[in-house]
Order: C-alpha cells, then sequence, then structure tokens
C-alpha cells in the first residue's frame, strides 16, 4: 500500500484542530489506512471506510466534520450518528474537547430527557442515536437545512433488523434532502463494501491493517490452540503464532482458568456473555476466586479495588449497583446496558487504568465503546433469537474479538473463543473454520420487513412531505 506523506501537520485543515491533535491527543502521523483515505474525505467525496477496529476510523470522521465546517458558515452542521446510548457518550466527549479548542459547539441527542437534548438547535456538531435524528427528521426538519457533513458510525449495524432500518431511512432522507453533504461510513468488516460504497456513491478504503498484532485462538477443556494472526506488519512478512498451551483450571469452572492464567502474565481479560444476567453471574463467580488470589498475592490493590467500589456513583440506589459494588471490590467487572451512564463509566475507568482483572460484558460493548484489553474471550457463541438458540453472526464475534490488543501497550492481541460441547476438537475446529477463516456476511436491507417499511412509509406520508405515488416510488428506490 503506497501512502506518501503521513505527517497530520501537512494536511489541509483548521489550524487550531492540528494544533489541538498533536498537542492534547499527541498524534504526529497518521496510520496507513487514514493516510489512504484522507484524500478522498478531504476533497467532500462520500467515503466508506471498512478497516479494522482501533486503527483510527473516528479520527477521519473527526477530520470530515472540521474541514466542512470550516469552509461553510457560521450555521454550518455536522452529524454524527451512533447506535448506542453509551457510544454516543464517547464520542461526544471527544467532539466536545475538539470543539472547545476550535470554537465551535456541539449538541447531544440520545432522546433521553429534555436535560440531554443539549443545544440540538444552535450547535455546529450534532451527536445522535438513529432514532433521534429520525425523529428530527420528521418534526424539525428545518435543522438540516445547514447541514454538510453526516457520518454514519459501525455502520454494519444497518444489518440489524432493529436499528437498521432506521439508519437506512435517515441516509437515504438526508441524501434526497441535502445531496450535496458529505456522507461518511464508517464500518468494521463487512462482506459486500463495494455494493454498500456504490448505495452511497461513496469511495471505499478497505485494509487490513491493525495498530497491534491479533492472535485468534480457540479455548476448549483447558486447551488453547493459535490459529491465525493478524499483523501490522508490512505485507509479506507474517509474525510467528504462538506454540499452544494446556491452562490449569476447574473442571466446574473453565472460564476460571483463562482469567487466572491472565493474572499470571499480567493482562486484563475482557469476557463477551450473551446476556446481562450472564453478565452478572459469571462477574460473581470470577469475583470470589479473584479475591482469593489478590489477598495472596497483591493485598494493595485489592485496597485500591475496596476504596474505589465504594466511591461507586449510584451505589445504595438499587439492588444492581450493590452487586456491581460487590463485584468491583474483589477486582471484576460487570458491563451491560441496565447500568446508568455514570456506573459505566466508573467501570470503563477502572478498567483502563488497569484496576480491574477482569470485565464481563454483554456483546453491547463490541459496538465501538472503546474498552480495549490485552486478552479478549467470547463465553458464549449463541444467542437466543426468535424462540430459539442461535449462533451469532461471523461480523459480530469478529467485533469483540477485535477488542484484543491495547495499542500502545501490547506486543499483540490475544482473540480466544470459548468452545463449547461433547468433542472439544471437532468443535474447536468447526469454530475456527467459520469465525476466524470464514467469510464475513454481506449486509442486507432490512427494510423490508413489513412492521418496519409501514412505519417509515407512513412515517414519510404523514411528516416528510411525500404525498404523490411518484415521489414515494422514487424515495424508496434509493434506499
Amino acid at each position: 500500500m503506497e501512502v506518501g506523506n503521513r505527517d497530520v501537520s501537512s494536511l489541509d485543515l483548521p489550524k487550531k484542530f492540528l494544533d489541538f491533535l498533536r498537542h492534547e491527543w499527541g498524534i504526529e502521523r497518521l496510520h496507513p489506512p487514514q493516510a489512504k483515505a484522507i484524500p478522498s474525505i478531504l476533497s467532500g467525496r462520500n467515503t466508506l471506510v471498512a478497516i479494522p477496529t482501533a486503527s483510527g476510523k473516528s479520527l477521519l470522521a473527526y477530520m470530515a466534520m472540521l474541514k466542512r465546517l470550516s469552509e461553510g458558515h457560521e450555521r454550518s452542521k455536522a452529524v454524527y450518528i451512533v447506535p448506542l446510548k453509551a457510544l454516543a457518550m464517547e464520542k461526544y466527549e471527544d467532539l466536545k474537547a475538539i470543539a472547545t479548542a476550535c470554537g465551535l459547539s456541539v449538541g447531544l441527542g440520545i432522546g433521553d430527557a429534555t436535560a440531554e437534548a443539549k443545544n440540538i438547535d444552535e450547535c455546529n456538531i450534532l451527536v445522535c442515536t438513529s432514532e433521534k435524528l429520525d425523529s428530527l427528521l420528521r418534526h424539525r426538519a428545518e435543522l438540516v437545512s445547514d447541514l454538510c457533513c453526516v457520518v454514519a458510525d459501525e455502520f454494519h449495524l444497518m444489518n440489524d433488523g432493529t436499528r437498521g432500518p432506521t439508519l437506512e431511512i435517515n441516509l437515504t432522507r438526508l441524501r434526497h434532502i441535502k445531496p450535496d453533504a458529505q456522507i461518511i461510513a464508517l464500518s468494521a468488516t463487512v462482506g459486500n463494501s463495494p455494493q454498500l460504497a456504490e448505495w452511497l456513491d461513496a469511495d471505499l478504503i478497505q485494509s487490513d491493517w491493525r495498530p497491534v498484532a491479533l492472535e485468534y485462538a480457540t479455548f476448549h477443556d483447558f486447551h488453547v490452540e493459535p490459529r491465525k494472526i493478524q499483523s501490522p506488519t508490512e505485507e509479506g512478512t507474517t509474525t510467528q503464532l504462538s506454540p499452544p498451551r494446556d491452562l490449569v483450571g476447574l473442571k466446574s469452572h473453565p472460564v476460571w482458568s483463562v482469567v487466572s492464567d491472565g493474572l499470571d502474565q499480567g493482562a486484563q481479560v475482557l469476557m463477551f456473555v450473551g446476556t446481562r444476567r450472564s453478565a452478572q453471574s459469571e462477574a460473581k463467580n470470577l469475583a470470589k476466586r479473584v479475591r482469593k488470589r489478590l489477598l495472596k498475592e497483591d493485598p494493595e490493590r485489592l485496597e485500591k479495588l475496596e476504596a474505589f467500589a465504594g466511591n461507586l456513583t449510584g451505589r445504595s440506589q438499587s439492588n444492581l449497583a450493590e452487586q456491581l459494588s460487590s463485584c468491583l471490590s474483589s477486582g471484576v467487572g460487570f458491563h451491560h446496558a441496565g447500568l446508568t451512564n455514570a456506573q459505566r463509566k466508573d467501570v470503563e475507568a477502572a478498567f483502563k487504568s488497569g484496576l480491574l482483572v477482569a470485565l464481563t460484558a454483554t456483546p453491547t460493548l463490541a459496538a465501538g465503546v472503546n474498552l480495549p484489553a490485552r486478552r479478549v474471550l467470547v463465553r458464549d457463541l449463541k444467542r437466543w433469537d426468535d424462540g430459539m438458540s442461535r449462533p451469532l453472526p461471523v461480523m459480530e464475534v469478529r467485533q469483540m474479538l477485535g477488542r484484543a490488543g491495547r495499542p500502545k501497550y501490547d506486543s499483540k492481541g490475544e482473540a480466544w473463543v470459548n468452545c463449547k460441547g461433547t468433542d472439544g476438537w471437532e468443535v474447536a475446529d468447526a469454530v475456527a473454520d467459520r469465525y476466524f477463516f470464514g467469510p464475513i456476511e454481506d449486509i442486507t436491507s432490512k427494510l423490508a420487513s413489513e412492521p418496519a417499511l409501514r412505519m417509515h412509509l407512513l412515517a414519510s406520508i404523514a411528516t416528510g412531505g411525500l404525498v404523490h405515488k411518484g415521489t414515494i416510488e422514487h424515495f424508496f428506490s434509493s434506499t
């Protein structure tokens, strides 16, 4: 991949923004995939960026927004669409820091309370969920009259039956109302990127480059078998796979061996489970065992943990918060959408600082919240869906595994998948074939499902100004 000048200082962006990147965030050079995307992004063309987790997609979106805003007038607006509230908060904090440095204002729309509708009207940059944007487009269409740039983060979630149709309608409607606004779609791994890029009339930037090598391994019957490595080295050279090894552990609680081994090696473990309840019960079970080990080996860390758990936000307000506090005091946390925003922040901060030994989480955490760990274990590969237990899609498992490996700290991330079944070897081979070497699913439109189509069609007629059969056909032909 031939990339020219990768210095940030040479980019055609507002000087205040470049100074902020260098002095506040310490970014001097672009990663290779970023450098590849920059010409399309800065020239104002629609761009679909499909590159791995942690290789710097968000920064490209921020650059596009600031470039467009600097060329527009003071009422110009850029919109950043995210799938989850937790992610909206993270992006809001990032953009607020940038905006303060550049003399712009940021608004947040996540549809919770009136207090959270922070200056939606007068802001230059709006961070919002698809659902909130859908409502704004219907009731206050004048908000987008000065729109110059739209970013769709976690674009692969268009494949999701519940969230997908809303995102698709939003993008179609924005292209309909403001055909000259630049669209940036950020996605991890997508099977049919070229088709999606064609739908958005976008340049496609694809790359497998990662800042940290990622080693995929299967875990069954205490046996860890590395299968594949994805590394940031230049094409042509490969990093060696680690040798297979066996962990020591308890038959009754096999995943404990992964955390215990992590403690031996100083590696934090991020464990993905299927449901909120599993996240809580697994954290409880692990906490008991971690506590025993810390009492013997690192009582100081335990003291810090107890102090931290005592200061947890809203600790005495709910049974859930008390459970969380009790787990945290032993070095294990859990993270899911049932926690309040402040509690999620506390847990994330404790994990980032290295205080927690392990964190159990539902897959929402894989959807973009920036919380890397050296070792990731996907414990559950099936999920209850539509009345039966179904295997998770490859796209989702890859997203979770992509959280392994912290840039700047680790030489490689360990992405492990727990294989359950009586014949562990056979299951492990099948899992590796499907999730490590298999193709990633294509994204297909979920708007065709009758309830979604009915809702969006009626909404478009009632509030979107589509009154003739011809205009309706024209609008839906561009979805």
